[in-house]
């Protein structure tokens, strides 16, 4: 079985040390929603755990009714959010990264097999996106403003002469799962312009 822990531990590092990434065009899983408790918000909350069934379902293969070609057996992806602070509350939009060899027709055969009682089809969607390059660090427990990653992330990128591209917004990965509490890892990712520099140990996927 592929497990992404396994095969890509450098993309979901669980070292304090920052690191870099360059996530190319993938597919994905999302959903988008806004939160005013962040990642302890029930409409966050329901999404994500709606995404994560598709993102299960998907996983079952052909054993599961869903007919994969070059199907091969593996462990969903964890789930991640991208968050956009508004001034009252936050933007997230969901994502679930998808193996090459998963397609739209696999999403969409998934939704046949799933009970909406908790969703609307309409808010889970199949979609090509890429992350970019990223520079990342693990948090202990629920991410805030004044979190100790975030601040080892931007004082990270100022001495590094990088850009920061988006100040409002940031990445989490949820390696330990969610809902979060206080023991769970949670990898956050900071979108970068490397002005030209070098970036070591990049890791590109």
């Amino acid at each position: 079985m592929f497990n992404w822990e396994t095969f890509e531990p450098d993309e979901y590092s669980r070292d304090p040390e920052p690191s870099f990434v360059d996530l190319t065009t993938r597919s994905y899983v999302t959903a988008e929603g806004h939160a005013t408790k962040h990642t302890d918000d029930p409409d966050f909350l329901r999404l994500a755990n709606a995404a994560a069934e598709v993102a299960k379902t998907i996983s079952g293969g052909p054993d599961k009714g869903i007919p994969v070609e070059g199907f091969k057996e593996y462990r969903p992806y964890p789930l991640q959010a991208v968050w956009t602070d508004t001034g009252d509350g936050e933007d997230f939009k969901i994502w679930i990264k998808q193996p090459l060899f998963i397609n739209e027709k696999d999403f969409d055969a998934a939704l046949t097999q799933i009970d909406f009682s908790d969703f609307d089809l309409g808010e889970i969607k199949f979609e090509r996106l890429a992350e970019g390059i990223e520079i990342q660090t693990v948090n202990t427990g629920a991410v805030t403003t004044e979190s100790e990653a975030l601040k080892v992330l931007t004082d990270t990128i100022q001495k590094q002469g990088f850009t920061r591209l988006h100040d409002d917004q940031h990445r989490e990965v949820y390696i330990d799962g969610v809902p979060v509490d206080s023991t769970k890892l949670v990898l956050v990712r900071l979108a970068i312009d490397a002005n030209g520099k070098q970036l070591p140990g990049l890791v590109h996927n």
